[in-house]
């Protein structure tokens, strides 16, 4: 979510209207984990802006809006953002990136 939170400095298929958008389109996640995905979390600068409950998702190598292919599949996730989920505003920075990747996850 760096390169699509901050409106001013977001480019091409970064560039989202709303918080939703920016925290749920477009992620390079296995297949396999997709599934056990029960919230997706809006990180900015380690801290936490957004939070959605997945509902369910999809698979796209295509952004229709900005007429963008994607090298590979990515997903993209629907649900309901929570306005009041204990982790927004927390600090998540001590949690450990994957292999050098945008995604973390938590137990």
């Amino acid at each position: 979510m760096n390169r699509s939170f901050d409106d001013a400095k977001a480019q091409g298929v970064y560039q989202r209207i709303n918080i939703y958008e920016k925290t749920r389109q477009y992620w390079a996640i296995a297949k396999s984990r997709a599934a056990e995905i029960d919230y997706v979390l809006g990180v900015y600068h380690g801290i936490v802006r957004s939070v959605i409950k997945v509902d369910s998702y999809d698979w796209t190598f295509y952004d229709e809006e900005k007429k963008v292919r994607f090298n590979k599949e990515r997903c993209c996730f629907h649900g309901t953002l929570i306005a009041d989920s204990p982790y927004l505003n927390k600090d998540v920075s001590d949690y450990p990136f994957g292999s050098g990747g945008a995604i973390r996850y938590i137990p």
